[in-house]
């Protein structure tokens, strides 16, 4: 099989797996939202949740793996297996010696600021309480969570995507079961039960762990813990992998900061409506559920990406890794190309469709009880502005990947550490714009995501000794762009056109109307970009479906 059908056909096996786990996460966030609403209890839980995906992404699968994998690979393909375990056993005992550490010390800081919070009772102070509790709890799940990280990379690099993309699945199962068991445990109030929840959180990464177990024993792993760096491959690793964490950190840190922009300058209901910062008196530009409306629709948007093209890049790594290796350049810049293409083909689809189906797909999906309609006009706003950004969301994980396969950990980071400043300076800018609001978020990871698309692949081309971006390949892209155009102007018609609440007496309940208009719309803006990228004689839409047997 080439490379380029081996990428493309463990991304389908990887897909199939993710949309597993994708599903069960819509309906873990389904039931968060409905058991906390767009609430100060949902923003705390949002707000400590970003740590430890904060140091997920520091020393996970954003940092660790894109060196990892390469320097594995590698080792793999040239001295064998005994030379990969050994690299592994050194690699396991510094990021877990790292990490346990890093736990520490959070722990100690927030146990301060705990002591240090004011006594008396406040909105503010009892939300700040809340938000320091619920990270303790959850301070520990980096560490499990980014072990996690890198035994996935092993099995991926061996060729075993199914377990690895399993795991997520019972994070998603634990919370779920967290959310529907908390008042029969006695968990009657959110502020209780959102921690039965944080806990569920920690149970979930030790079950992921024994979860993988079994699959490193039978593609005959052996993990061992060795606290040295005498291997040469280690050390090359270890000189690769600074650039690598700052630039994660950079755009891991641009996440962070967007959280905490969004926390700090939303309003809790019952605190008082103007706020005395550094010298500077303001009124609060956001209001209350502000962080969980940003939250819910990035949720919505990772579910495509997530199925899509997670799925492409983390099939993609091992193969651009396996070819640099080879300095077999010609099929690396093919394989690059195939995936880039892939990648924004999906985009394209997911954010054509999204960006004039946000509103039904939210209603649908969140507004009962009290998520209301203004919760929903809230949250699709958000979505909507995330669904013009998903072909470049989708694009920068193979061009980031492109580097990595070359060793180059470097130019990421530059990247990243010139947009940062411009996402959060556009951010914050926005916050202050009355039709904006929370999709000030949205808006500038789209305008920053675009420009580090274009910048990377400009750089990109510099780095091998063939041309990657070729006249086919732009073509290629426009006749996706007016795939998309086509898609988001039938979509359009069709939702204006039909009243799908007047059909809620046939249906029987307003639930069946809901779903009948989200289907509807789904189904008439995949099927349309499908049909006019054939049309237009686009190769991707041969290569998504699956193929016949003979």
């Amino acid at each position: 099989m080439s490379a380029a059908r081996s990428v493309v056909s463990s991304a389908k096996l990887i897909a199939v797996c993710t949309l597993l786990s994708r599903v069960t996460g819509l309906a873990r966030d389904i039931l968060l939202v409905r058991v906390f609403a767009l609430s100060y209890v949902q923003d705390a839980f949002n707000y400590a949740f970003a740590f430890p995906n904060f140091f997920r992404r520091l020393f996970g699968e954003g940092g660790l793996t894109p060196v990892f994998v390469p320097t594995f690979t590698q080792t793999l393909e040239r001295e064998g297996r005994e030379a990969a375990w050994r690299v592994l056993a050194q690699t396991l005992a510094l990021l877990t010696t790292t990490l346990l550490t890093l736990c520490a010390a959070i722990e100690l800081v927030l146990a301060a600021l705990w002591l240090a919070a004011p006594p008396a009772p406040s909105p503010d102070v009892e939300a700040r309480r809340l938000v320091l509790g619920l990270t303790g709890v959850m301070a520990p799940f980096m560490v499990s969570i980014c072990v996690l990280a890198l035994l996935s990379s092993i099995l991926n690099c061996l060729g075993s995507f199914v377990p690895a993309a399993l795991a997520p699945v019972l994070l998603n199962v634990c919370m779920l079961a967290a959310l529907l068991g908390g008042p029969a445990l006695g968990f009657g109030s959110p502020q209780s039960h959102v921690f039965l929840v944080a806990a569920s959180v920690l149970a979930a990464g030790l079950l992921q762990l024994a979860f993988l177990y079994p699959a490193l024993r039978r593609h005959g792993v052996r993990l061992g813990w060795r606290l040295e760096t005498r291997d040469p491959a280690v050390r090359q690793m270890l000189v690769r992998l600074p650039p690598v964490i700052l630039g994660q950190s950079v755009l891991a840190l641009g996440v962070l900061l967007d959280v905490q922009l969004c926390w700090m300058f939303s309003h809790r209901d019952g605190a008082p409506s103007q706020v005395h910062w550094l010298g500077w008196t303001f009124t609060y530009p956001l209001q209350e559920g502000a962080l969980s409306a940003v939250t819910v629709a990035q949720r919505l948007y990772q579910f495509p990406l997530g199925v899509l093209v997670i799925s492409i890049a983390t099939a993609a790594l091992p193969a651009f890794s396996r070819l640099a290796a080879r300095e077999d350049w010609s099929a690396w810049a093919s394989e690059v190309r195939q995936s880039l293409r892939l990648a924004v083909f999906e985009g394209l689809m997911a954010g054509s469709v999204m960006l004039v189906a946000a509103e039904p797909i939210v209603r649908f999906l969140f507004q009962y009880g009290d998520f209301g309609p203004e919760s929903t006009q809230r949250t699709q706003r958000v979505l909507a502005w995330y669904g013009v950004a998903m072909w470049a969301f989708c694009a920068q994980h193979i061009v980031t990947r492109g580097f990595y396969s070359l060793g180059d950990v470097r130019t990421p980071l530059v990247i990243g550490c010139v947009l940062l400043p411009a996402n959060l300076l556009l951010s914050f800018l926005l916050l202050w714009v009355d039709a904006i609001r929370e999709s000030a978020f949205a808006i500038s990871a789209c305008v920053t995501s675009s420009l580090a698309v274009v910048a990377g692949l400009q750089l990109l081309r510099r780095r091998v000794p063939i041309a990657l971006f070729t006249r086919s390949l732009l073509l290629a892209l426009l006749r996706m762009l007016l795939a998309a155009v086509v898609t988001a102007g039938v979509v359009s018609a069709v939702r204006w056109n039909i009243s799908f609440e007047a059909l809620r007496p046939a249906l029987g309940s307003l639930l069946a109307a809901r779903g009948l208009e989200t289907l509807v719309l789904l189904a008439a803006g995949v099927g349309t970009f499908l049909l006019t990228a054939a049309a237009l004689r686009l190769s991707e839409p041969r290569q998504l479906l699956p193929r016949r047997r003979a």
